[in-house]
């Protein structure tokens, strides 16, 4: 999800995000999850706690740094030696970069032989000191690890937030392009600068709208799946869908790194389709599955994905009616009009309605009214750090508390721990989503 709260969050908070997950020694959770599903829930904690920090109050609002660092070489260790090896080595030097980190700072792997480091507080001047310095505590270290001793470099690409980047996905991708640069020169820091985009910007757009469109023609989309459970029993009650681009060499690709690109590209209605029409296939197979399906604001009120979904509705008793079809509290707001007829479009077919990442907008409470929609998806920003924020907790309970005067279901997103889901079960939450009950899952792993 890409809204912002408005609450404050403190200097370190970022690293409470799934934090005994989080940490490099800590591989239960890894071990659970194969390659490609591994590193797609790392990269979702790192786009999770980049929003969290944007997403603080602007009184409070501090600068902070993102740090892409690949471990150089690792490629010819695993073909010299083995992938053991390599694997064994990557870990030393993360456990080193963790080591070196100050109070404030979070740490994830990324990808491969990528670390993902987030520094709160942090000034665009420093930095590059504080890259520098991780650079020399790697190149000066001799890794024991069990082939031999090994020496290594990292290569640093950094961003500075929000001066360089003001949403998210922005902030990873300048931080991935900075990385790209510094790698030509093992060992070197890269920081992202106004200048990369205007050379860039150009290259990357074509570069992902090739990829989208040929996946598209080759049906390389998937779909995963994440359970939304009933707060009082843990059952799962509906899954919301989730957009996956396969490469060719068939590794998948999170919503998150390119949807917004695609938005901007004007492609976000033809993935829109495709995981619509993903969608009714599941729907189809399983007669007693419900699914949560988001869609962009480009598709909101949009005739042809209006009519695949009649057409459906029409050749399968029942489909609409497990069907809920979340919208952005933005984009509702932008144009309210339309968005309330495209609302009742879908309720003439059955479908149910929810306002995604309500609270990250400006959507006020008297639009419910208006709009007539059947649940709130609470944004998850809210989420963070909840037992120990007295203004999130209060404002979850009077979303809540008004969610239920209008009749409306709620559901808390991005719920990681037992005593977050304790606090909103207490304050009345009718539905769960996160990590604490369930990682996407393939449409083969239904039961």
């Amino acid at each position: 999800m890409n809204g912002a709260s408005n609450s404050d969050i403190p200097p370190g908070a970022s690293s409470h995000l799934l934090e005994a997950a989080n940490d490099l020694e800590d591989q239960r959770l890894l071990k659970s999850y194969s390659g490609d599903d591994a590193a797609g829930i790392q990269r979702a904690r790192v786009f999770e706690a980049v929003g969290a920090l944007l997403g603080r109050a602007e009184p409070t609002r501090r600068p902070f740094a993102l740090l892409m660092i690949a471990a150089n070489a690792i490629d010819a260790i695993n073909v010299e030696i083995g992938f053991d090896a390599g694997d064994e080595l990557i870990a030393a030097v993360g456990h080193l970069l963790k080591s070196k980190l100050e109070q404030g700072a979070s740490i994830w792997r990324y990808g491969s032989n990528t670390f993902a480091v987030l520094i709160d507080d942090c000034a665009e001047a420093d930095i590059e000191s504080i890259a520098e310095r991780l650079i020399a505590a790697v190149g000066d270290t001799t890794f024991q690890i069990s082939a031999a001793p090994f020496r290594a470099t990292v290569s640093i690409g950094g961003v500075a937030i929000p001066a360089r980047a003001t949403a998210v996905g922005e902030a990873v991708s300048h931080a991935l392009a900075a990385l790209d640069d510094a790698k030509r020169l093992p060992g070197s820091f890269v920081a992202h600068h106004a200048e990369h985009d205007a050379k860039k910007s150009a290259g990357h757009e074509r570069s992902v709208s090739s990829d989208i469109l040929s996946a598209l023609e080759e049906n390389r989309f998937r779909i995963v799946l994440q359970p939304i459970v009933e707060a009082s029993s843990g059952k799962p009650a509906l899954y919301e869908v989730l957009l996956r681009m396969e490469k060719r060499d068939g590794t998948l690709v999170a919503a998150v790194e390119f949807i917004e690109d695609a938005e901007k590209l004007g492609l976000a209605r033809l993935l829109d389709r495709r995981a619509l029409d993903l969608a009714l296939a599941v729907l189809g197979n399983h007669p007693s599955l419900k699914l949560s399906l988001n869609i962009s604001s480009q598709t909101a009120g949009d005739k042809s994905w209006l009519a695949a979904l009649q057409r459906a509705a029409a050749d399968t008793a029942n489909l609409a009616s497990r069907l809920t079809v979340e919208i952005t509290e933005t984009a509702m707001i932008h144009d309210i009009d339309r968005i309330a007829i495209f609302v009742g479009q879908l309720h003439a077919l059955g479908c149910k309605v929810a306002i995604d990442d309500f609270g990250a907008g400006y959507t006020s409470f008297r639009h419910l009214k208006t709009l007539k929609v059947d649940m709130l998806k609470i944004d998850g920003m809210f989420m963070s750090g909840l037992p120990r924020d007295h203004q999130n907790r209060a404002l979850v309970k009077s979303i809540i508390d008004i969610a239920d005067a209008f009749g409306l279901e709620t559901v808390a997103e991005w719920v990681r721990d037992e005593e977050t889901a304790n606090i909103l079960r207490a304050a009345g939450i009718k539905y769960l989503q996160g990590y604490l009950h369930g990682m996407p899952i393939s449409v083969s792993e239904l039961t």
